[in-house]
């Protein structure tokens, strides 16, 4: 959601921070009020705008306008407000648990859904389809989403190749060719490891493929397709678990992975079908 992303003000200037603290503080007037309105109000220029707007990965004002207004109405869907670090607190009962973490996953699916561009979806899921090899870059819990994601592709004769397996980075970032892809998932993209094989990928004229909740990141600035996640946790410290970044990451991977199925939907639907009758025979 576009506010989560004005209200983390991440490295923002303290001009962008003046401009999100006043869009944020009079969300009832933005539908009606203009750039030049804006910049006078905040006491900025156009030109201050224009690189407010950009630097949450939208192209102009207009589109920004449409996006935060529909980012205004879904927050007043929400059935409930979360904290997505601290989702339940330690007097919490066992049902009350249970309906937080359902409100936050549904809060994270629904918010990376809102955020996602039709564009980015459609050249990422042919990059992935066409690509003679996939390799995934991932670490900590965004691995274990990596790993399943590789156990999908497997069911549609896709072999990806998990990247940091055994910390091999390296040696599998200097052996990609231009057939094949690399896919980083990392919700700060800050890691050195991921950056250094990115430019290397990079050098060797490999496509290279982010989920990230940093676009504006200097691994964003390599990639080639680029798909956000709405950046609700931002508290490295406090948080109890990395619950919405991981269950966004997911449902990303998920989409992708139906994507390619349809590509081929027959073939695969018979495919799957033939192996259910060989495990059958076996079991």
């Amino acid at each position: 959601m576009l506010l989560r992303q004005i209200e983390s003000k991440t490295n923002f200037t303290t001009t962008e921070k003046t401009i999100a603290d006043f869009i944020l503080e009079n969300t009832a007037i933005m539908e009606k009020i203009s750039i030049q309105e804006l910049a006078r109000q905040t006491y900025t220029s156009n030109a201050s705008i224009i690189r407010f707007v950009q630097k949450l990965g939208i192209k102009g004002f207009k589109e920004f306008k449409i996006l935060l207004l529909k980012s205004i109405e879904q927050r007043a869907d929400l059935d409930k407000e979360i904290n997505p670090d601290i989702p339940f607190e330690g007097d919490s009962s066992l049902m009350n648990i249970s309906e937080d973490i359902m409100y936050l996953s549904q809060l994270a699916i629904k918010e990376t859904y809102h955020q996602l561009k039709e564009e980015s979806l459609l050249e990422m899921t042919k990059q992935l389809y066409h690509a003679k090899r996939i390799f995934l870059f991932a670490a900590g819990d965004s691995h274990i989403r990596a790993e399943g994601f590789q156990n999908r592709l497997w069911k549609i004769n896709k072999y990806a190749i998990l990247a940091k397996e055994r910390e091999e980075w390296a040696l599998n970032a200097a052996n990609l060719m231009p057939e094949d892809c690399a896919l980083f998932i990392s919700y700060d993209a800050k890691s050195i490891n991921d950056l250094h094989a990115a430019q290397l990928i990079k050098k060797h004229k490999v496509p290279i493929l982010l989920l990230t909740s940093i676009p504006e990141s200097e691994l964003g600035n390599l990639a080639d397709v680029i798909i956000t996640v709405p950046r609700l946790e931002t508290k490295e410290v406090e948080k109890i678990a990395t619950y919405s970044s991981q269950i966004a990451f997911d449902y990303i991977l998920n989409v992708l992975f139906s994507a390619m199925y349809q590509m081929e939907y027959q073939e695969n639907r018979l495919n799957q079908l033939k192996r259910a009758e060989v495990l059958q025979q076996l079991y």
